[in-house]
């Protein structure tokens, strides 16, 4: 097995691994969605219980190993994170992962930072006043060793955080996407909540100051949030940190007037700030804790072609940023400039790539797609994923007050952007609201103003719609460890 962890699961091995090291059935069929044997090893021909995605480790394919694991979890200052130490004799051990739910299937599972001290690792996911189980399973080349079942009580959620907000099901008969919904929310709302696929909070935090954009950090250890900031000053705008497992938050020391939006990347995260009132907005960049922050790629240029603003909004600004994606595989951000309706693509090295978006006034651009409708289909745009080269959805917030909110699906071939399908059924919203297209295909829609999610299938029908987390920008965690999901995807 070269000792990797097995995320897809595969076949089941004669009945799993007992959770305190016990050897595997004999003979056992094992579960073709992953093979954990929750309450040791099984009889003669019976296979382990694995959830039905298949994304928890299948541990029965390992060698099964012998060791005394010593487990503490105890609450982290956020009461739905459990925080796991542990202590294990099993020799030449070298990494370790604790698999968790609510009952001896754990449904959930958390790689262990073998370098830290006890193997501190947070426990993430977990609904708040719940029973949840739990085992540490400890790695040594293939071999595994299972501790015993316990159990950890996760706590109330914090006062004033919303609660669960039960999904609505639509008329698709898909299920939907398993994994987490971060909101923040909203003007008004100093708080950004995650929740799970059934609409239970599994994370609330209340930062200093209202927050309309939230991510989890690169490795996944911190939560940013950021406020509206400053429209048009070269200076303002406030951007938090916190640990997942709650604490104090610390402001970041951030130049320039940053505003809106921003993303994590690989070295720390990517704002939008002006150095100037009146300017056009850059790309800045600093690294985790917010030190060496700086300007990094200037949009002056890029979006000097396009037609000047046509909203109150823009209080002579050269551009009005509002929205910002980073794709790592491809290194590359697309941003958004509001009163343009506009995206466009930079490299992480400043080079224009591409561009989509109404008419400009000084001539295309190069490898700039002009989606030619009559200025009422696209107007004002704000979150959008710009999959696959030739790809685009776009929340269109429509001119202001209009209840004009739509998402627009784009095909570009050349210098022309096809609409290919609309959906409205989200609710409206003025200001913020995203669009982002999964792995599996699924599509999530979140109406900022209207605190309102619609989950689409390939077809575009609602699998799910769950409203009342935030007003926000909203982003999909497929997991709350690691990376974020990547954005290139076709």
């Amino acid at each position: 097995m070269g000792g990797s962890f097995l995320p897809g699961g595969g076949p089941g091995v004669g009945g799993g691994v007992g959770p305190s090291g016990g050897m595997p059935g004999n003979g056992g069929g094992g579960n073709p969605a992953g093979g954990n044997a929750p309450s040791g090893g099984g009889p003669n021909g019976t296979g382990g219980s694995g959830p039905s995605d298949g994304s928890i480790t299948d541990v029965g394919q390992f060698t099964p190993a012998t060791c005394a694991t010593t487990p503490t979890v105890m609450a982290g200052t956020i009461p739905m994170v459990g925080i796991a130490t542990f202590a294990s004799d099993l020799p030449g051990a070298d990494r370790a992962l604790i698999q968790f739910g609510k009952t001896t299937d754990y449904t959930l599972e958390a790689p262990v930072d073998w370098s830290a001290a006890d193997h501190k690792t947070l426990m993430l996911g977990m609904a708040a006043n719940s029973d949840y189980h739990y085992r540490i399973v400890v790695l040594a080349g293939d071999a595994a060793c299972v501790s015993a079942d316990a159990t950890f009580k996760t706590g109330a959620l914090p006062a004033g955080a919303p609660g669960k907000k039960t999904p609505t099901k639509g008329q698709s008969s898909e299920a939907p996407s398993p994994g987490f919904r971060l909101v923040a929310g909203g003007q008004g709302s100093r708080w950004v909540v995650i929740a799970n696929v059934e609409g239970e909070i599994v994370w609330a935090y209340s930062f200093p100051g209202d927050v309309i954009s939230a991510h989890m950090s690169w490795d996944g250890k911190y939560m940013y949030a950021r406020n509206l900031g400053e429209f048009n000053a070269g200076q303002g705008g406030s951007l938090w940190r916190v640990p997942m497992e709650g604490g104090s938050a610390t402001q970041l020391n951030l130049v320039g007037g940053s505003h809106h939006d921003f993303t994590p990347t690989p070295t720390g995260i990517a704002y939008i700030a002006k150095q100037a009132t009146g300017e056009c907005d850059q790309i800045y960049t600093a690294g985790p804790d917010g030190a060496g922050a700086a300007p990094k790629i200037d949009l002056t240029t890029m979006f000097a072609p396009f037609k000047t603003g046509q909203g109150a909004l823009t209080m002579g600004e050269k551009c009005h940023v509002n929205a910002i994606n980073y794709h790592a595989s491809e290194k590359f951000f697309t941003v958004s400039d509001r009163e343009k309706d506009t995206l466009i693509k930079v490299s992480e090295d400043g080079e224009y790539m591409a561009g989509i978006g109404q008419s400009p006034t000084m001539g295309s651009p190069a490898n700039h797609a002009v989606a030619a409708e009559d200025g009422t289909t696209w107007r004002v745009q704000h979150g959008h994923h710009w999959y696959g080269p030739n790809h685009v959805l776009v929340f269109s917030n429509g001119v202001f007050n209009s209840q004009a909110s739509k998402v627009l699906h784009y095909t570009i071939s050349g210098a022309t952007a096809t609409l290919d399908w609309t959906y409205n059924a989200t609710g409206n919203s003025s200001t913020l609201g995203n669009v982002v297209k999964v792995a599996d295909g699924h599509i999530f829609i979140y109406a900022s103003e209207a605190g309102s999610m619609h989950e689409l299938d390939e077809n575009h029908v609602m699998i799910q719609s769950l409203s009342g987390l935030g007003k926000g920008y909203m982003r999909y965690r497929p997991t709350l460890y690691g990376p974020p999901p990547d954005l290139d995807i076709e």
